[in-house]
């Protein structure tokens, strides 16, 4: 009778941080190592003074695998789900309701993306994300 080897899972946890920003800006924070896949599991992000919710001005904030959205929060218009963001509180990112889109295979690259429209501005926060190592 065959065996089949087992699946080492990893928990594991990215807190990325970035500066107060008026434009686009692009964070790659990791590379899934060869022979592996990553899994986002949950996505948070927080600032001290939060964004209110502006349909002309904005930003989405998403994680990224290449330009794959993984998970993603937008405090604009999108098909009427953007959401404020709360001061010093932890805001959930949706995740992608693809599932193939939540995993990261072997070298693919992490990305904390802030995407503006308009003029709006995002004060310094972080990002917290969560997975499993596969």
């Amino acid at each position: 009778m065959a065996r089949r080897p087992e699946i080492s899972e990893e928990r594991l946890t990215f807190t990325v941080t970035h500066g107060s920003t008026t434009a686009d800006a692009t964070d790659k924070f990791w590379i899934v190592p060869a022979g592996r896949s990553f899994r986002v599991d949950s996505a948070k992000y927080i600032n001290p003074t939060g964004l209110a919710r502006d349909d002309s001005n904005f930003f989405e904030v998403a994680v990224k695998k290449g330009s794959t959205t993984m998970a993603s929060l937008n405090t604009g218009p999108v098909a009427g789900a953007g959401a404020a963001i709360a001061a010093d509180t932890f805001t959930a990112l949706t995740l992608s309701a693809t599932e193939a889109n939540q995993v990261a295979a072997a070298d693919d690259v992490l990305s904390l993306v802030l995407d503006e429209t308009g003029t709006a501005t995002l004060p310094a926060g972080r990002i917290v994300v969560e997975g499993r190592l596969l």
